[in-house]
């Protein structure tokens, strides 16, 4: 086949693949779609992902029960699980070390609602690793009665980490260094495309005939 007729061929594989290649697509984690009662219920595959140390909480429920029949652990049952929630009602409690994983396909971090559980000023460090390498590493300061809304933009990793610590009890005396997560924002990195790979193999092999059209020794 000459180089000429390769070209149009070429030309219509690289619109195909380009057609077909799939889109990102963004998904914001709201939590709001799991059943809860209110008592806290650990997290393990959801969204496509792996959760550990994780609890989802009914914020509107957990502040009504301890509001009625709790200890005094909060002030009228208020806490950083219903100051935290960016979305009703649910929101993901964080114990001081946890992490997020995905066994499978990489993913982009973006950004989520952070807040104090028990404590304000609270240090939060969020890792991005890319297998067993450290890719990204930033601390926020997170307050106890207002969810803030933090941007990472961490791309291509495969699991986060998070360990919290510090502040002062926002609520009691004791306090405490657990976190609320909350509308996190993050995609999966999509794979390319069969025909996307094709074409780019046919980039090649152009490349290829172009050169022994110029230099028939090759």
């Amino acid at each position: 086949m000459s180089v000429m007729k390769l070209r149009p061929i070429l030309v219509l594989a690289l619109m195909s693949a380009l057609a077909t290649t799939p889109t990102r697509s963004q998904i914001v984690v709201t939590f709001d779609d799991l059943s809860e009662n209110g008592s806290g219920a650990f997290l393990q595959s959801y969204q496509g992902l792996t959760w550990s140390n994780i609890l989802c909480n009914n914020a509107i429920l957990a502040t009504n029960l301890y509001a009625r029949t709790g200890p005094p652990f909060f002030t009228n049952g208020l806490s950083g699980d219903f100051y935290g929630m960016a979305s009703a009602s649910n929101v993901a409690f964080m114990a001081p070390s946890c992490e997020i994983d995905s066994s499978g396909t990489n993913f982009n971090f973006f950004s989520a609602y952070l807040t104090g559980y028990m404590n304000s000023n609270l240090n939060i460090e969020v890792e991005g690793f890319n297998g067993a390498n450290k890719i990204y590493d930033t601390i926020v300061v997170a307050a106890a009665t207002k969810a803030t809304l933090f941007t990472f933009d961490y791309l291509d990793i495969n699991r986060l980490y998070f360990t919290s610590w510090g502040g002062q009890p926002a609520f009691t005396a004791s306090g405490g260094p657990g976190s609320i997560l909350d509308n996190m924002e993050f995609e999966f990195v999509p794979e390319p495309s069969s025909l996307l790979l094709t074409a780019l193999a046919l980039v090649s092999l152009y490349a290829v005939l172009k050169r022994r059209r110029f230099n028939p020794r090759l």
